[in-house]
């Protein structure tokens, strides 16, 4: 009767042993494939004094998600271009010919190749059309 008390304290134990050695593991097949940290800077220039703004965004892709409101739609055509900013495809809608210049930045990485684009635009409507909508935010 001892050895069977025995025999269940050992496979208890190491049934919560291998409980915590995958605990890692399961949490690391969650993490995201890809990670690109987003930003917007409008500049604005009212005579002698220039000022800007910025907005920020995080977009994990594989599985999609960060703060992109269409994170999806995002990761789906940097899929297409293969992570590259330069091949995104180029939406054809119209935007105003309003001059308002904006720089679109992104950094991080894509599929374990590093990101670090910068691209600057003639206002905000132009930026995301020209990148897929990744910068329409």
């Amino acid at each position: 009767m001892r050895n069977r008390h025995t025999v269940a304290a050992v496979l208890a134990a190491a049934t919560g042993l291998a409980a915590v050695l995958t605990a890692p593991a399961a949490s690391a097949a969650q993490a995201p494939e890809s990670r690109l940290d987003l930003t917007i800077t409008q500049r604005s220039d009212n005579g002698q004094q220039q000022a800007s703004s910025q907005r920020y965004v995080g977009l994990e892709c594989g599985p999609a998600g960060g703060g992109h409101p269409r994170a999806e739609e995002a990761c789906a055509a940097l899929e297409e271009a293969g992570g590259d900013f330069d091949r995104l495809a180029t939406d054809p809608g119209a935007c105003t010919l309003e001059y308002a210049p904006v720089t679109v930045a992104a950094t991080g990485h894509w599929r374990g190749s590093e990101v670090d684009y910068e691209e600057e635009f003639a206002n905000s409507c132009t930026a995301a059309r020209r990148t897929a909508g990744i910068f329409d935010f």
